[in-house]
This record gives C-alpha cells, sequence and structure tokens, in this order.
C-alpha cells in the first residue's frame, strides 16, 4: 500500500505534516478521476496542492476555507511518497 508524508506550511510559516494513506488517495481519484499511481508519472502542483489541502480538511485544519482560499494563505505543499512503507517483510499467510 502507498503510503506518503505530506508537509504544509502556511504564510506565517507554520508547518503541519500528515499521513498520506487510503482514505485520501482514494479521495484523490474520485475527485480529479486519475489514479494516484499516476501522480509519480505526471505530478502537477494542484493535485500536491489538493493533498496537501484534503489532508487538513480531514483533520479539521484547514480554517473552513474552499481549496482555492486555502492556497491563498498557504506557502509550500511538500509530498514525498514512501516507496516501501512496510517496517518490516511481509509475512506470507496460506
Amino acid at each position: 500500500m502507498l503510503r506518503a508524508q505530506i508537509q504544509v506550511t502556511n504564510n506565517q510559516g507554520v508547518m503541519h505534516s500528515y499521513d498520506g494513506t487510503g482514505a485520501l488517495f482514494i479521495a484523490f481519484e474520485q475527485h480529479f478521476d486519475l489514479s494516484i499511481m499516476e501522480l509519480g508519472e505526471s505530478p502537477r502542483l494542484e493535485h500536491i496542492w489538493w493533498l496537501g489541502y484534503e489532508a487538513a480538511r480531514r483533520m479539521n485544519q484547514h480554517d473552513g476555507l474552499t481549496f482555492t482560499q486555502w492556497c491563498d494563505i498557504t506557502q509550500e505543499v511538500n509530498f514525498e511518497a514512501d516507496d516501501d512503507p512496510l517496517v518490516e517483510e511481509a509475512t506470507p499467510t496460506g
């Protein structure tokens, strides 16, 4: 399963970090009608910032703003996918 770290810095320099996991990525796919796996092939700034906004919104840290309003008060969004999200090697079953 894909995992990612998303860091959002507002225009006052305050940074928040979010874990990107399944529900966030499903919301991305539904919103953009695009596989999250395609994000690595052709990333768009809007996609990365939308993931930051949606992560903040899900934690109720978006100040009730729309995506466009939120972009106006946000300085930076960093998205770093974890290529190997398993800490330990998976144990085969059955």
